[in-house]
């Protein structure tokens, strides 16, 4: 007996199966659309995280009052040792010194004691008034013995100078090029953190102080070495006498007198602190300052030098100069 066979019906194709309620196109479309909104969703974060991260910050950051660069160019005043906090934008100290004064309309006659002691009644002295009002913190004793004219008489114009000797000196006369001149013409620039490093960045240029003691100012605490602390003593007047015949330099801002007398051990409340250079570093100060736009010193009215750190050791550059 023969067995019958049924043929089942053809099966449908995959488009005929899948598209009678419209499943494939909707759900290929749905796929499509959710990647798309998926890639966009992910370029947008990748755009956000991108320009938000060069956007400046609220706080104001130099780019490396660290080891490296700051904005000007600059290392940091305290490379090698830690890790250097955000800075404080320098004080302009001739604007610092213009405030110590009760009345800036008080400079001209600073100025007038200043020349009648250098004996210049020719004006041939520049003063830059950052310097000028430091000498009106001094008692007038004090103020005598550092403005005195050290070794004798003084040159005038261009003729040699004399010594104690009164026998005539090899080096050019005229004020311009003596060491009182040159302190009362440039004005150092420090970017300090604290008193500790202030006294860091005046070791390295080989600097010894003095501080005068309140109330008069008549007696001065001396540091002859910033590294030994501990051999403080109050000067005499041989430590003043020589001292006069250093350059040197003078802060007079109570925070910055403040910290450096903590850093060193004063427990007066000093009104200002003296630094006072070797002969060595004014050199280095002299040819840049005539480096800086080759004029003679006796045609600058002022030079700003700015004080960096850099490995321990001060690196100076001239950053401001007029002329008379």
């Amino acid at each position: 007996m023969l067995a019958s066979t049924v043929e089942a019906p053809p099966e449908e194709q995959f488009w005929e199966r899948y598209n009678k309620r419209l499943e494939f196109p909707l759900s290929t479309a749905v796929t499509v659309l959710v990647h798309a909104l998926v890639a966009g969703l992910l370029v947008l974060v990748l755009a956000y995280l991108m320009n938000g991260s060069n956007k400046p910050s609220a706080v104001p950051v130099t780019l490396v009052e660290v080891v490296g660069q700051d904005d000007d160019g600059d290392g940091s005043t305290r490379s090698g040792r830690v890790d250097d906090p955000i800075w404080k934008a320098p004080v302009d100290p001739w604007q610092a010194s213009r405030d110590l004064l009760p009345n800036p309309a008080d400079l001209p006659k600073v100025e007038a004691e200043i020349r009648k002691l250098l004996e210049d009644p020719e004006r041939a002295v520049a003063i830059s008034p950052a310097n000028g009002a430091q000498y009106d913190q001094l008692d007038e004793t004090l103020r005598k013995k550092l403005l005195a004219e050290p070794g004798g008489n003084k040159g005038a114009g261009g003729a040699n100078g004399k010594g104690d000797t009164k026998q005539a000196g090899n080096g050019p006369g005229g004020f311009a090029n003596d060491s009182r001149s040159r302190s009362l013409r440039w004005v150092l620039r420090f970017t300090t953190t604290d008193g500790q490093d202030y006294l860091d960045q005046l070791a390295a240029m080989g600097a010894v102080i003095l501080i005068p003691l309140p109330p008069e100012n008549k007696e001065c605490w001396y540091f002859p070495n910033l590294k030994k602390l501990g051999e403080r003593r109050l000067a005499t007047e041989g430590d003043v006498k020589k001292l006069a015949g250093q350059v040197r330099f003078s802060d007079a801002r109570p925070e910055s007198v403040r910290a450096v007398c903590e850093a060193l051990g004063v427990k007066e409340k000093a009104r200002t602190f003296w630094a006072f250079f070797p002969k060595g570093l004014e050199d280095e100060l002299a040819r840049k300052e005539i480096g800086y736009r080759n004029r003679r010193p006796e045609q600058v009215e002022e030079t700003v030098f700015r004080i960096t750190l850099r490995d321990g050791k001060a690196e100076i550059a001239v950053v401001d100069q007029s002329a008379k």
